[in-house]
């Protein structure tokens, strides 16, 4: 069903009892179901966040002991997901999202997140993975396991290029592909904002000064085969 990986001790499992939840999603009409399966199991639903920004405020308020998080729609990426666990470390964050999109967690891995779960849970199987989490495991799908270790597997075997990223290199074979922003993100399944920080990190990296570079950097590189003619002069975003 899910695989999970306990860490922490036994003493600390019986100590960790969630007690809060604040739940992020775009669609009030999901949120306000996942609320109502998770309270009538006896947790307590402290906050209902709908972009990114009211989810740092909800967490600030609140300090609940699960963040669970939609991650294709609900505008919250790696760079908040960073800020929740840095800010409150024994926090979870829980990762709802399609088996197809298991590849694409990675960034949410590295920035600390500790479940991974399917959206086609059961309500039940849903329940019974938070309460593992109230006891410290990290907590992954069976559906999803095979996609992040391929992911992860890709990631460690690939050879460092210029101190770039993972995700940096990705971000740079989608440019290299013509991808726009909005496209890179949606292919990710980021927001705007934080393709436009990769992509500035990659400027920064590689000593380049827009897309045209990074599309030829790409090439030189065997990222992509072919790349389409764009304009040398465009502004780096």
């Amino acid at each position: 069903m899910w695989y999970h990986i306990n860490v922490m001790d036994s003493a600390s499992n019986l100590s960790n009892v969630v007690e809060s939840i604040v739940i992020a999603h775009h669609n009030r009409l999901i949120r306000e179901g996942i609320a109502k399966i998770l309270e009538e199991a006896n947790f307590h639903v402290v906050g209902q966040a709908d972009t990114g920004r009211n989810l740092l405020q909800l967490v600030a308020q609140h300090h609940p002991d699960i963040v669970v998080v939609d991650w294709e729609v609900s505008e919250v990426d790696s760079d908040i997901i960073h800020n929740l666990t840095e800010g409150s470390p024994q926090m979870a964050i829980v990762i709802l999202t399609r088996p197809q999109s298991a590849k694409s967690l990675l960034p949410a891995m590295q920035a600390g997140a500790r479940g991974y779960l399917s959206v086609n849970l059961s309500p039940q199987e849903f329940v019974q993975a938070l309460r593992m989490l109230s006891k410290g495991d990290v907590i992954v799908s069976q559906e999803m396991a095979n996609g992040i270790k391929e992911e992860l597997a890709a990631c460690q075997t690939l050879e460092t290029m210029d101190n770039l990223s993972c995700r940096e290199r990705e971000v740079i074979k989608l440019v290299g592909h013509g991808a726009t922003n909005q496209e890179i993100a949606e292919d990710l399944f980021v927001s705007g904002h934080t393709v436009k920080a990769h992509l500035r990190n990659i400027l920064n990296k590689l000593n380049l000064r827009n897309r045209q570079q990074v599309a030829v950097y790409a090439a030189q590189k065997g990222m992509v085969t072919d790349i389409e003619s764009q304009d040398p002069f465009e502004p780096a975003p």
